[in-house]
């Protein structure tokens, strides 16, 4: 059964930390970075690349990714590529997200119930 799909709104305030988390494993472009988002999300996220590129755009003039032109596929057809990578600024600001997120999970479902 596919999963329910989460609204936008629910995610704001909680995309730079999953993005982070992405480019914690692999530098990626934007593209692959909304198809690994999907597929870790098992379907309940979706998001256009429209959507992705204004908030890496925010991050990377905040210091924590940085970007370099990826040139190693100069026979491909279409517009050059963006790699990102996560700066040692985003690692912690990374960590700092998972604690916040961490307390917010225990808090809220402490009030609401249920399980996480």
């Amino acid at each position: 059964m596919a999963a329910k799909q989460i609204q936008g709104d629910r995610l704001r305030g909680h995309l730079e930390a999953m993005i982070l988390a992405i480019l914690e494993q692999d530098p990626a472009h934007g593209f692959d970075i909304v198809k690994k988002l999907q597929d870790r999300g098992e379907g309940a996220l979706h998001m256009r690349e429209g959507t992705i590129y204004p908030v890496l755009y925010r991050m990377e003039a905040s210091g924590l990714i940085q970007a370099k032109w990826d040139d190693s596929q100069k026979d491909r057809k279409g517009p050059r590529r963006k790699i990102y990578a996560v700066t040692r600024k985003g690692h912690r600001q990374l960590a700092q997200g998972r604690q916040e997120w961490e307390q917010f999970v225990n808090v809220v479902g402490g009030i609401i119930g249920g399980t996480a």
